[in-house]
């Protein structure tokens, strides 16, 4: 037999004096023991050394120690083996771990080297004994066999219970606490089953919070490819594009600054160059109707209003525009204007200009932020410039009704309408050189006062040639004023309008900047013209022509704001009101004047990029600019379609009072009756509207008319009148509750329209307090009070209405 065969074989282990682990017993009984090498941090292997309470010569460096020696907390958790509850093959020490368990006392000896690798011999003995065994035949003779040498160790190490024995006292503890390990592996596994069962069902939120959709939003506007698999495949509970639908549909846009689109421009803000976030703030005021209406989304009456302020902000050096500011019944003030500024100076837009019309209100924002003609500039708490544009629109409506009206003197030479007269009646035949011209551009009454369309075409190039070419008067000094006046405004507006930044058919037509000395040279004159012209019977400059000035000092000072921030020229139409106007436009697109509600809708919608209604030819302005809104732009980048959008339900939308259902129109058919009769039975007809709503719920709320056995002496009710059977007559319970109810209505709201929010909920409440009813009961209740709110305030809306009507026909 070759001496390779009895070889001993080679293995760690445990350094510990007195401790019989060895590699060899761990993987041939299976015991789950695994050796640790000692740490290389010199302080740390120093006490190693001493926990091993070796006396004899050895190497800490190339040493082990098992793991029965160490506590759970020393070893670092493997979650992956935890979760899936199997026993690691290796465990790794924490850093600062030290043996503490099943280690030998002062008054045990330590074993030597040698004695240590006696459990190795021992083996290596075993495995010989085996061999010799399978290698001569079996014998019935009882003689020993003697196969080793007297050097090697005694037979009694090749003894069975010699080789076999261990001592259990140092794994019955580890054993124990395996066993409770496993048991928690298996406990965390089915719990992180059941979760993620639960994360894998679909519709997991049946309700999102605005914040809630509005900060995934952001991840859906980087990459929707991202967010679907953060929200398919990693399982984390996000909202659905139904949600982001909804959410854009009831942007919350009252009373202030938009806060949701203040969020969607700041995604928009860390995604473009610097000099696209300078911005232009442009407000104005509309009109709506002024009714009241009850806004079911937040339980409270709207109005009356009469107007509605709109400030936007618009890029001045690009493409996108938005309203971020609503509010009703509010003058622009220095505290509103700061403030827009600061927020969205905030969220990385610089505003440099405002922009706005010549109107009283703005008047008086002029003289709180100082601004003068000479100097059409603000500042902000920050210190930096803002300059004050007015619109050259308006002020172009301004010129022609002050020329129509007194006309001006300049120089002492008169400028007014005559020679314009003269030419309308000289052209007006079938075929004109001067067609667009009629006796309407003359008429300087109220309607027409606004019409942008008719004051370009009387202060137009067209005119001022027709005057000098056709003579249509004999003074030709008025003549010629006239017609210089009007080239030089028509030459002006052009200048004060350019939307093509590759228009170069003229100085006035390309962008500001691009032909400087001849644009310059044009203001210059337009300046001079206007200070030193005076309208007749006046002796001081007027309104408008401290706007014109404040519109040439203030556009050559963009000028040099764009330069600074690397832009060489300026789009001039980026710096007057077109956007607004033509936003304004859309609003008043069905030829009504909206209700507050109505308006706020058709706002959101147009910015959103779904509303229907489209500007018509009879537009005031044109926005030649085809800026699109951001926010309808950020829904498109993030993939958000609204068009297959079902319409929000009514719980989320903002109603009014034509939510309501015909029912609740009450007609007196018989003038003769009762009043308070009448009022009684209109009282038990809304009782009984609302039993019909909680007739499933509530069975003995009421009964259908058709169940109805009368007596023939008893006069039928109004109910019985109008009923084929399937009305419902509330029960004498109900009746009871609904006057009651009526009475303490009108005792807390004192016949007014009650005012706040969450109107119907504070007086259901109260009103409910009072009473000694069944809680069942408040939902019906609730339901009564806010159809009497509407009904009050349609009664409230009649009545002013009538009094509108009365007070036109005196005048």
């Amino acid at each position: 037999m070759s001496s390779k065969n009895l070889k001993p074989i080679g293995g760690l282990c445990c350094a510990v004096a007195n401790c019989k682990q060895h590699s060899g017993n761990a993987i041939q009984y299976g015991y789950n023991v695994s050796f640790h090498r000692f740490p290389e941090d010199l302080q740390l292997q120093q006490i190693w050394a001493q926990k091993c309470k070796r006396n004899d010569e050895w190497n800490p460096k190339t040493s082990c120690i098992c793991s029965m020696h160490f506590t759970p907390f020393s070893f670092a958790h493997d979650l992956k083996a935890e979760l899936y509850g199997y026993v690691p093959s290796f465990r790794n020490l924490k850093e600062n771990a030290v043996p503490t368990l099943n280690l030998p006392t002062d008054s045990e000896v330590s074993k030597s080297s040698t004695n240590c690798k006696g459990g190795i011999d021992a083996k290596t003995a075993k495995q010989i004994c085996d061999v010799l065994r399978k290698s001569f035949p079996s014998s019935d003779s009882s003689a020993p066999l003697y196969l080793l040498p007297q050097s090697t160790p005694s037979t009694s190490m090749c003894n069975k219970d010699t080789f076999l024995h261990l001592d259990m006292s140092y794994t019955t503890d580890y054993e124990k606490l395996y066993k409770d390990l496993v048991k928690q592996c298996h406990i965390l596994k089915t719990e992180n089953q059941k979760l993620l069962e639960k994360t894998e069902k679909k519709n997991i939120r049946e309700r999102w919070s605005r914040d809630e959709v509005a900060k995934s939003f952001d991840l859906m506007y980087y990459s929707k490819r991202a967010y679907m698999y953060v929200r398919d495949e990693l399982h984390y509970p996000l909202p659905g594009l139904l949600s982001f639908r909804r959410w854009a549909k009831t942007i919350d846009m009252r009373n202030g600054l938009i806060s949701d689109v203040m969020k969607i421009m700041k995604l928009n803000s860390d995604n473009i160059e610097d000099h696209e976030k300078l911005t232009v703030l442009m407000f104005d005021e509309v009109k709506i109707c002024s009714t009241m209406e009850y806004d079911l989304l937040h339980d409270e009456i709207v109005g009356p209003h009469s107007k509605m302020l709109v400030v936007m902000a618009q890029g001045i050096a690009s493409k996108w525009k938005q309203p971020i500011f609503v509010d009703f019944d509010v003058k622009m003030s220095k505290v509103i204007l700061f403030d827009i500024i600061d927020k969205l100076e905030k969220i990385g837009y610089k505003v440099i200009c405002c922009v706005t019309n010549c109107g009283d209100a703005n008047v008086k924002l002029w003289n709180q932020l100082e601004i003068t003609y000479e100097n059409p500039t603000f500042c902000i708490p920050n210190g930096r410039k803002i300059v004050f544009i007015p619109d050259s629109h308006h002020l172009l409506n301004l010129a022609r009704n002050w020329l129509l009206d007194t006309g001006f003197c300049l120089d002492g030479a008169d400028i007014n309408k005559v020679p314009l007269e003269a030419l309308i009646t000289k052209i007006s035949s079938e075929v004109s050189p001067c067609h667009k011209l009629k006796r309407e551009h003359l008429k300087c009454e109220v309607p027409l006062q606004q019409n942008i369309k008719l004051a370009k075409q009387l202060l137009s190039y067209s005119t001022a040639s027709a005057l000098q070419h056709y003579s249509p008067i004999e003074d030709f000094e008025l003549l010629n004023n006239t017609a210089e006046f009007i080239k030089q405004i028509n030459n002006w507006f052009d200048l004060a309008n350019v939307s093509h930044a590759n228009n170069n058919s003229s100085p006035f037509k390309s962008p500001y900047g691009t032909f400087l000395y001849q644009q310059d040279r044009l203001l210059n004159k337009m300046y001079n013209t206007i200070i030193f012209m005076r309208c007749i019977g006046k002796n001081s400059l007027q309104i408008f022509q401290k706007g014109f000035l404040m519109h040439i000092n203030g556009t050559k000072q963009i000028l040099q704001i764009l330069k600074e921030n690397g832009l060489n020229y300026l789009l001039t139409s980026k710096i007057n009101k077109d956007a607004l106007q033509n936003l304004f436009d859309q609003i008043y697109s069905g030829g009504d004047h909206p209700s507050p509600l109505n308006a706020l809708s058709r706002l959101r919608m147009i910015f959103l990029g779904k509303y229907p209604g489209i500007v018509s030819n009879k537009s005031n302005t044109n926005d030649n600019n085809h800026e699109e809104f951001m926010v309808a732009q950020s829904l498109k980048l993030a993939n958000i379609s609204l068009d297959d959008e079902e319409e929000v339900d009514d719980e989320h939308s903002e109603g009014s009072d034509t939510d309501t259902t015909s029912e609740d129109e009450f007609q007196i058919r018989n003038e003769d009756k009762n009043k308070n009769e009448m009022e009684v039975e209109a009282i038990e007809y809304l009782a009984g509207w609302v039993a019909l709503k909680y007739k499933s719920t509530i069975p003995e709320i009421g009964y259908k008319s058709k169940n109805l056995t009368c007596q023939k002496y008893i006069m039928p009710s109004w109910i019985n009148h109008l009923s084929y059977g399937k009305l419902i007559i509330p029960s004498d319970e109900l009746k009871k509750i609904i006057f009651r109810v009526e009475r303490l209505f009108n005792k807390f709201t004192k016949y007014q329209v009650p005012k706040g929010s969450n109107v119907v909920a504070k007086l259901t409440n109260k009103i409910f307090s009072r009473m000694s009813v069944e809680k069942k009961f408040k939902p019906v209740i609730e339901t009564y009070i806010k159809q009497r709110i509407i009904i009050r305030m349609k009664y409230s809306n009649y009545h002013i209405q009538l009094l509108k009507q009365k007070k036109k026909s005196k005048n």
